[in-house]
């Protein structure tokens, strides 16, 4: 069979082309993509290959007689993709969801009826060998039925969308991308099932988590939790009459099976494909085995691939719950209007502070425009009802094209870890504000950081008068020339206002280093300690006051052409961070100034062994010495693998604290001994912002979102 892909994005190129030149049939490929800049990076990566530009209309025409088409476009398109390749004679195999709604795919499969052409939809994680394997042993009831069913899928968004198309509203959310995979798999398990509630965090764009309970015919109970933007667990846990299957999503060739009573075991099945046996056992080697159950199914065999009316019950179910999601909380007008129109630009948007000012102005009606470089950090952003200019703010030209129309314009985009980052924090505020100024907005609001005055020694508060002294290497380097750059571009900026703020250290829900890092450091690795017993001086910003000075910044006149200082107070780092971490704290232990990077001075002096547990980390050489019993007898006798398990402890048993890992010797510079405090009077006097939420209480809310979102091993 010949094939025509329409689509060049992502799935194509990581999973469909790979499939195809293991099978051999790359040559038999043909790619129909409207960008060229996609083409070009296949062409790249596959030499030879048959690429087209165009739409699906290119198909109108084209004689597929005896072929198929891949519809592997974004969701949205899936429908008029699979109706014009059906028109154009083909079989079709549709990524899923094939629609979004049961009435959609009723009308396809009447399509395809009509031409007798046969109409598949891609559900390629049926095909895992974990997966199968999993449903296997249910079918043969070896644990007995199923009395209960567990999914979570939690964790920071990893698909890489090439398209911003990936999240519009029309394409679903994680519900419609990532849970419509459990959805297909269960039904094949415990067959139909009745939904019961359905919540998600939606407000005017797509879900990014959602919550969705239902149950079999026979009662069982079904949870399933699935998340973009939380780490967690990534399982399916089918509770069985006489034990447990676990299916972890990490481990795509294994599952864990554990009878009542008895412990678990890993089980893998000695033919992981029905169609092959020499593929990858990996997402690549079921969609080899997929296509090849297509091809089957073409010329009349028996398959396990997904039809039609598997795709209509689950788009039943999703269309189910999004009908039954909880309304949104947010005014109509926050949603921008078709003809562009927006009240604000707000360029990192998809950041932790970006993200908080999103939606805050969503919750007050606003019309909301943000600049996206790169689809695969626009998951929390997506939520929301907004439009997108996908670029960086390194394109003057596309950051001018986004400032038109708008009275506001906020930036927080910084980059502190590429190649580019002086100049996304130098050049790209140029051009942003430039931007602002040109498009005539009323006033461009700029974040900095206190790093840029650095830790003077004072009896006094350090205000804004003091001189710059950055501290913490390149990136407040950069802020500082930024600010002057700033401060002096508003003497000439005209009817623009440029506002600078310096917030002192962010912390809440989602924040990173004042937030999580700690948090993770000791729950995850028993890795953090204080500094000085934690004496040394926090100043600190909730992040939900920041955004409260954010917006005052850009609505009093007299702020114009000044920086300010936002800082909430100032505690020790022991009272500080202390209730984020909960009764850890008590017992961390401490280090004097510069002790850390001594002690890692002495542990990074060069040691043969050292360097051969590196080498023997590498995956290639693993797999290489798994295959001689010489390097495994070896790697023993060095003690670079264990020689047996350790035995299990004795039931009742009390078990030891697992040991403390070294500090990173950085944290001394984060959470260090310094004294120096930071004064906000400017920021009182002159925009009226005093901090709305204590630090208790804002104590409280990043511990909450830890605990739920960061939940320790």
């Amino acid at each position: 069979m010949r094939y025509a892909i329409l689509g060049g994005g992502s799935v194509t190129a990581e999973y469909y082309l790979p499939a195809f030149q293991l099978l051999g049939a790359l040559d038999r490929v043909t790619v129909i993509d409207p960008s060229q800049a996609s083409l070009d990076l296949l062409s790249a990566s596959f030499a030879g290959l048959d690429l087209r530009l165009g739409g699906a209309e290119l198909l109108q025409g084209y004689d597929l007689a005896a072929d198929a088409a891949i519809v592997a476009a974004p969701n949205a398109l899936h429908v008029p993709a699979t109706l014009a390749a059906l028109e154009a004679g083909a079989h079709v195999l549709c990524e899923k969801p094939l629609a979004l709604t049961e009435q959609a795919c009723a009308e396809l499969a009447q399509a395809a009826a009509g031409r007798q052409r046969l109409l598949k939809v891609a559900m390629s994680r049926r095909y895992l060998p974990s997966w199968r394997l999993a449903r296997e042993m249910v079918a043969r009831r070896e644990l007995g039925e199923v009395l209960a069913i567990e999914v979570s899928d939690c964790a920071p968004f990893g698909w890489r969308p090439r398209s911003l198309a990936f999240f519009a509203p029309e394409s679903g959310g994680v519900l419609a991308d990532m849970g419509v995979h459990y959805l297909d798999y269960l039904q094949t398990l415990i067959g139909p099932m009745r939904p019961l509630a359905y919540s998600d965090d939606a407000r005017g764009g797509v879900e990014s988590n959602a919550h969705y309970q239902l149950e079999s015919l026979s009662g069982a109970p079904v949870q399933l939790r699935l998340s973009r933007t939380r780490p967690g667990d990534t399982f399916v846990s089918l509770r069985c009459e006489r034990g447990e299957i676990r299916i972890d999503k990490a481990n795509e060739r294994e599952i864990v099976v554990a009878a009542d009573g008895a412990a678990g075991r890993r089980v893998a099945s000695l033919r992981p494909f029905r169609n092959g046996a020499h593929w990858p056992v990996s997402f690549i080697g079921s969609f080899c085995d997929m296509l090849a159950d297509f091809e089957n199914a073409a010329h009349g065999r028996e398959t396990g691939i997904a039809d039609v009316d598997d795709a209509r019950q689950a788009a039943g179910l999703i269309e189910w719950a999004y009908a039954h999601r909880p309304a949104p909380v947010l005014p109509a007008a926050a949603s921008a209007s078709a003809e562009g129109e927006a009240d604000v630009l707000i360029t990192g948007a998809t950041g932790f502070i970006g993200g908080h000012l999103l939606e805050r102005l969503s919750q007050a009606g606003a019309r909301v425009r943000v600049t996206a470089r790169h689809p695969a950090t626009f998951a929390n952003a997506a939520r929301f009802a907004v439009q997108v200019a996908q670029a960086g703010v390194l394109d003057a030209e596309a950051m001018r094209e986004a400032a038109k129309g708008v009275r506001t314009v906020y930036h927080l985009a910084v980059d502190g870890g590429s190649p580019d980052a002086r100049r996304v924090i130098i050049e790209g505020t140029r051009n942003v504000v430039e931007a602002a100024i040109e498009a005539g907005a009323e006033c461009v609001v700029v974040l900095s950081t206190m790093y840029v005055f650095g830790f003077p020694e004072s009896d006094q508060p350090i205000d804004e008068s003091a001189p710059y002294r950055p501290y913490g290497g390149a990136y407040a380097r950069n802020k500082a020339v930024m600010e002057r750059w700033c401060l002096r571009r508003a003497a000439t900026s005209g009817a623009t206002r440029i506002v600078v703020l310096n917030p002192s250290c962010v912390f809440g829900p989602g924040g990173g280093v004042y937030s999580t890092t700690p948090y993770e450091l000791e729950t995850q690795h028993r890795g953090f300690a204080w500094i000085d017993s934690g004496s040394g001086a926090a100043n600190y910003n909730y992040v939900g006051n920041l955004v409260d000075a954010i917006l005052r910044a850009a609505e009093v006149p007299e702020a114009h052409g000044q920086r300010f200082i936002i800082n909430d107070g100032c505690v020790t780092w022991r009272e500080f961070l202390g209730p984020m971490l909960g009764p850890a704290a008590d017992a961390l232990p401490s280090y004097a100034p510069g002790e850390l990077e001594a002690l890692h001075r002495r542990l990074e002096r060069f040691q043969p062994r050292a360097l051969a547990r590196a080498i023997a980390a590498a995956p290639e050489v693993r797999a290489t010495a798994k295959k001689s019993l010489v390097i495994r007898a070896a790697s023993q006798l060095l003690g670079l693998t264990d020689r047996r398990p350790a035995p299990p402890a004795p039931a009742g048993a009390e078990c030891a604290a697992p040991a403390r890992n070294t500090p990173p010797a950085w944290i001394a510079a984060l959470y260090g001994p310094a004294k120096t405090r930071f004064s906000s009077a400017r920021a009182e006097a002159v925009l009226g912002w005093r901090p709305r939420i204590g630090l208790e209480e804002a104590q409280r809310l990043t511990r909450a979102w830890l605990q739920e979102n960061r939940p320790p091993t």
